[in-house]
């Protein structure tokens, strides 16, 4: 490795700039590589192992010989660890990532060289933020939309019990074990027992539903099926035939659910599905509001940061999935979400430089008032360490997310929000 005491002087030549992408070529002199080497293969020779000598007996020459690639590669790789950093202070930009390196050019007798790429946070003046002209949407609490909600109390409260029919239906569940075949031959995971199968819904086995229809208690059968958009077949043994009973929605329902009477389990349901949808006002305002900010401040994004953002994105829908996403689908999925995630890139840089414009920043007061609010909703002790943990690790995302929202507050302080009532 080459020593990094001394400067190394390094010459660089600006090569393109494309948005925030900047590429230079870096220049080291062909005597630093020289030296590099020197010091390099007088190392190797300490502890070299050569046939005929003693370890570190070897002559220089015959070291030269065999480990001058070696020497080469591990010189210029100490020489660029060193040297990018230097590049990086010449060029006198700030970069928002690691810099990368390409192009590597090693020639005896030769500069070393080398592609340096820096990609740094946007250079814009944010502007349209101020005196937005908004529409809110407002959704008023319906008695349908209350209605709905007890239905799905309902429907959470229902026990299953053996249905007096003597074949399965499509209004049954069927209890059975099976097992999917492909050639004859049980394919791996794809088996079960005493599993509930709703027929009333689409089952991931594609044909489950119908190869079940009219099969009875106690009653083995085989039929096609498609696994995976794959031909194969299924054999079931049903052992149980089940049916939902529903309580009935009356005062004594509503007493189950910890309320006197129906009523008051009403306008509960009525408070709550107001508050969602106030919540949901609100996330479409700031989504009108990001919209409004993107559209005035057209501004490249680093490409890293921007790839970054998109595999978390990937990562948090992907989660959905228990057996994860196809490569298709993933490929899909990732350019359908390509613009957005640079979108968010872009909107991190805007409200950073609305706040830095309005001198807006979170305080030790603002983070004191959020850290109580997460220990308020623990409900245990190690619940309260975990909270405690997560701000201090976390704290730098926080006073970042306190940030803006008080640019958010900012901006819709200075709008005109028309309400605008949607039924």
């Amino acid at each position: 490795m080459a020593s990094t005491n001394a400067p190394l002087s390094v010459k660089t030549k600006k090569l393109k700039e494309e948005g925030c992408l900047h590429a230079f070529d870096v220049e080291l002199a062909a005597e630093k590589l020289a030296e590099a080497v020197h010091t390099n293969l007088m190392r190797i020779q300490q502890r070299a192992k050569v046939p005929g000598f003693r370890p570190g007996k070897a002559p220089i020459d015959i070291i030269r010989k065999q480990f001058s690639a070696q020497a080469r590669a591990d010189a210029a790789d100490g020489l660029i660890k060193a040297a990018v950093p230097e590049a990086l202070k010449a060029s006198g930009l700030k970069a928002v990532v690691f810099p990368t390196v390409a192009n590597i050019r090693v020639e005896e007798g030769k500069p070393l060289a080398f592609e340096l790429r820096v990609e740094t946070a946007p250079q814009f003046e944010v502007k349209g933020y101020q005196g937005l002209s908004l529409t809110k949407n407002v959704y008023p609490v319906t008695d349908e939309d209350v209605e709905k909600r007890l239905v799905q109390l309902q429907e959470g409260n229902a026990r299953l019990d053996r249905a007096g029919a003597e074949s399965i239906a499509k209004t049954h569940y069927a209890v059975l074990d099976y097992e999917i075949l492909r050639d004859g031959k049980r394919i791996q995971g794809a088996h079960g027992k005493q599993e509930l199968v709703d027929m009333s819904s689409d089952q991931t086995i594609e044909g489950l539903v119908d190869g079940l229809l009219g099969s009875k208690r106690g009653e083995s059968r085989e039929f096609p099926v498609k696994l995976e958009g794959k031909p194969a077949s299924c054999r079931v043994t049903v052992s149980e035939i089940k049916e939902k009973l529903l309580p009935s929605i009356d005062d004594e329902f509503a007493k189950d659910m910890g309320f006197d009477a129906l009523e008051a389990l009403r306008a509960k349901l009525r408070e709550v599905v107001r508050g969602e949808n106030e919540e949901r006002s609100e996330r479409e305002l700031v989504s009108e509001i990001e919209r409004s900010l993107l559209s005035a401040n057209r501004i490249p994004v680093p490409p890293t940061l921007a790839e970054q953002q998109l595999e978390q994105t990937i990562e948090r829908v992907s989660r959905r999935f228990a057996d994860g996403l196809p490569e298709n689908k993933l490929a899909e999925l990732r350019e359908k979400l390509r613009r957005q995630s640079e979108d968010e890139v872009s909107l991190s840089f805007i409200m950073a430089a609305i706040a830095k414009k309005e001198s807006l920043a979170a305080t030790e007061e603002d983070v004191q008032k959020e850290l109580e609010k997460g220990l308020l909703k623990a409900e245990t002790e190690a619940q309260k360490n975990d909270v405690r943990e997560f701000f201090e690790t976390r704290r730098a995302s926080i006073e970042t997310a306190l940030r803006d929202r008080k640019v958010m507050e900012s901006i819709r302080g200075s709008a005109k929000v028309r309400e605008q009532s949607i039924s």
